[in-house]
């Protein structure tokens, strides 16, 4: 078993007792010395610190993902759907996406300013950007074929590289973080559903085609999101329940070896599939379940990133009858971080998840773990500064985040242009 997440308890337990304790900086120096820890341990650090300052509302309101409205500026009418909600992320879908990588920038900075407006943590920009059939950006950037033609017609060291042009195009339009990156092997149970989604039905083919997207995407910049963790099985999602019948030992080496692969090189963020995986527990969706999320992918297998569900408002769960307010409850005590919702009625939601935090401790205390992981993806990005990093820019007349770039048209073009010659290069190969 790995030790990471015992780090984290600690690191967690330790910074909880020393804010309560009141005590001078010089004391703490005492327990904490600065050379002895290792980057992500005091990202770890100032994440939980900037945790402890927050509001249950506004711890509630950073663990969801969802979607708005608009594509040229923030639409007016959404000052009143959040009413006072901070959503952590926001993920954008095709018709937030305008003509033009300028337009599409200005309307996402238009968002910042006005999010900023109704709470102090920047968020998080995604978009599903995985290439082929789900395509959101098509017209805007390079283009970007399936996984399974990239497998087919380039090396992994020119898939990296294709990755990582286009991840700087996402940066330049302003979006940090893509859901894109499917690290599933094709088997016979998931074919019907994943297709050219896959890069193949060789695990270590797939491995190495995820490794690549995934360096050529963190070398830009972006954050990869690997996914749909630990699986699928034929049935789509969206239309009904899945179900993956397959033993322990298959789930691990081949469905899960890709993402066990990264997870060596730190993924940071890893999208929960709402499959009923037998072999782990057969009563609950995986990211449901406390065995699946907390036991099987976090005691066992070290990962201590941040934990994604999928949408919690698609069919494969809202048709057992449940609401997105008591699946996002259940989620996070399963050990997820973030909500992915498509379901508006959001306050329903935070207010559930703040009830439950007032009535329940050990809830309340999970509640403050994953706002953690979450602000911590966002000061590794450089999305949320340190606080140090916040004075120091405010003392210098900067903004504090550095989610207000402005657009760089030559560098754009310059990746797109870089990425769209990796591809007819390919195409010329005899």
């Amino acid at each position: 078993m790995s030790s990471k997440p015992y780090i984290f308890l600690f690191l967690f337990s330790q910074m909880l007792f020393f804010s309560c304790r009141g005590e001078s900086s010089h004391d703490t120096n005492f327990y904490f010395e600065p050379q002895s820890y290792t980057q992500q341990q005091w990202l770890l650090l100032e994440s939980i610190e900037q945790t402890n300052v927050l509001t249950q509302k506004e711890k509630a309101s950073q663990v969801l993902m969802t979607g708005i409205d608009g594509d040229t500026k923030f639409p007016l009418h959404l000052y009143r759907h959040f009413d006072g909600i901070l959503p952590g992320a926001i993920l954008l879908f095709s018709y937030n996406i305008a003509a033009t990588p300028k337009k599409v920038h200005d309307y996402i900075a238009s968002c910042h300013v006005a999010f900023s407006e109704i709470g102090r943590i920047p968020v998080l920009f995604s978009i599903d950007h995985e290439g082929g059939v789900v395509n959101r950006l098509s017209g805007v950037t390079s283009p970007l074929p399936s996984a399974r033609t990239i497998a087919q017609s380039l090396t992994p060291l020119q898939a990296k590289e294709l990755y990582y042009y286009t991840g700087l195009q996402l940066m330049q339009i302003g979006i940090p973080m893509n859901l894109g990156l499917v690290a599933e092997t094709l088997t016979d149970t998931n074919t019907t559903f994943l297709s050219t989604r896959s890069y193949g039905s060789s695990v270590d083919e797939v491995t190495s085609f995820v490794l690549a997207a995934f360096g050529g995407y963190r070398n830009s910049g972006v954050i990869p999101v690997l996914k749909h963790f630990p699986g699928n099985s034929s049935t789509d999602p969206h239309t009904g329940a899945t179900v993956l019948d397959v033993d322990r030992e298959t789930l691990e080496f081949i469905y899960c070896h890709p993402f066990f692969t990264i997870m060596e090189s730190n993924a940071p963020v890893i999208l929960i599939s709402h499959a009923v995986v037998d072999a782990i527990d057969p009563d609950r969706p995986f990211c449901l379940s406390p065995l699946g999320v907390q036991g099987f992918l976090r005691d066992d297998h070290g990962f201590t990133g941040l934990a994604l569900t999928d949408d919690i408002s698609m069919t494969a769960l809202a048709g057992k009858g449940t609401s997105s307010a008591d699946n996002a409850v259940q989620a996070l005590r399963s050990g997820c971080d973030m909500i992915l919702t498509s379901d508006t009625d959001i306050s329903k939601i935070v207010s559930s998840i703040i009830d439950e935090s007032h009535k329940d401790h050990v809830f309340a205390r999970r509640l403050d773990e994953a706002v953690a992981n979450i602000l911590r993806v966002k000061l590794e990005s450089g999305l949320l500064p340190t606080r140090l990093e916040a004075y120091a820019r405010s003392r210098s007349g900067l903004s504090a985040s550095s989610a207000y770039r402005t657009f760089n048209d030559d560098a754009f073009f310059a990746a797109k242009k870089r990425a769209c010659d990796i591809l007819e290069e390919a195409d010329g190969k005899p």
